[in-house]
């Protein structure tokens, strides 16, 4: 029962180990910058740029290792469900669907009870109201 609260501390804590690889030499930069570089800003974005490819290249690597411990799992365990994709779902909108509405189909215009045509707008009386400019 240990084993899946392990593999879930393992790889949980991916996220956590991208920020603080970017972060530690970025704050490493920063102090040499003023430090020693008089405040330049090139110690940040050393240590950003060498943060980030430190960072991905873990993620790529930590990613590779839990695509082999799930197909360890699966090999260990013949009998476990394999991942499976019921595809029934995915082509029910398909365009050769009978079921699939027509988009070329010219669309009708909605008819509402407030179109303009049932209504007078008050721009359309003008200042006077409905019976127009006094005689």
């Amino acid at each position: 029962m240990a084993k899946p609260y392990f593999e879930i501390g393992r790889y949980g804590s991916v996220g956590l180990e991208l920020v603080l690889t970017i972060l530690i030499p970025a704050a490493i930069g920063h102090w040499l910058d003023g430090r020693y570089w008089h405040d330049s800003g090139y110690g940040v974005g050393v240590g950003f740029v060498i943060g980030c490819v430190v960072g991905f290249r873990n993620l790529v690597r930590t990613a590779n290792g839990m695509q082999r411990d799930i197909e360890r799992a699966e090999a260990n365990d013949p009998d476990a469900q394999k991942w499976t994709v019921d595809e029934a779902w995915m082509h029910a909108d398909s365009p050769d669907s009978p079921d699939a509405p027509d988009v070329n189909a010219p669309s009708k215009p909605a008819t509402t009870p407030d179109s303009k045509s049932d209504r007078t707008l008050d721009s359309d009386r003008g200042a006077h109201g409905k019976n127009g400019p006094p005689n």
